[in-house]
C-alpha cells in the first residue's frame, strides 16, 4: 500500500528546498548565512518593522540566531543600529547604501520563488491561494497563543 502524505504536511520541505536554492547565489556572492539574507530582506521589504523583535514576532524567527545576524551585518557595514529616542531600550535597524545590492538581488530571487510556485496558475487562483495561506497562518499563530 502506497503512503499517501496530506500536500500540507509536504510543502513545508519543498518549499523550504526551493528556496534555499533561489537565495544561494545571493548567499554564496556576498558570503552570507540565509538568516543574514533574510534580515537584510525583512528590513528591506517591511517599511516601519525595523527591530530585532519585529523580525522575531513577525517572521517566527529564533531571537539569537537574529541577534547573531544583525551582528555580523553590523560588522559589515550593511546595516546600522540606532536607539530610539524614546524607548531607548528599542534598536532600529537600518539598511546601508551597501546593503542595496544584496537587497536587490535577494528580491529578484525571492519573484523567481514566487514565480516558480504560481506558473500556471491564473490571477484568480493566485488570489485564492494568497488568502488561503494567509487564513492558514493566522490559524497557526492563533493556535500558538
Amino acid at each position: 500500500m502506497a503512503c499517501v502524505k496530506h500536500p500540507l504536511l509536504t510543502i513545508r520541505s519543498a518549499l523550504k528546498r526551493r528556496y534555499a536554492q533561489e537565495m544561494a547565489g545571493v548567499m554564496e556572492k556576498w558570503q552570507l548565512t540565509g538568516m543574514e539574507v533574510d534580515v537584510v530582506l525583512f528590513l528591506g521589504n517591511n517599511p516601519g518593522c525595523d527591530t530585532a523583535s519585529d523580525m522575531v514576532q513577525l517572521c517566527q524567527l529564533t531571537k539569537s540566531h537574529v541577534s547573531k545576524a544583525v551582528d555580523h551585518l553590523t560588522e559589515m557595514g550593511y546595516i546600522t543600529q540606532e536607539r530610539d529616542q524614546g524607548n531607548r531600550r528599542k534598536v532600529h535597524l537600518l539598511l546601508t547604501d551597501a546593503a542595496r545590492p544584496v537587497l536587490k538581488a535577494g528580491q529578484a530571487s525571492q519573484k523567481r520563488f514566487v514565480d516558480v510556485l504560481t506558473r500556471g496558475l491564473s490571477d484568480e487562483e493566485r488570489d485564492i491561494a494568497r488568502r488561503v495561506m494567509e487564513k492558514m497562518i493566522d490559524n497557526a499563530v492563533k493556535e500558538e497563543a
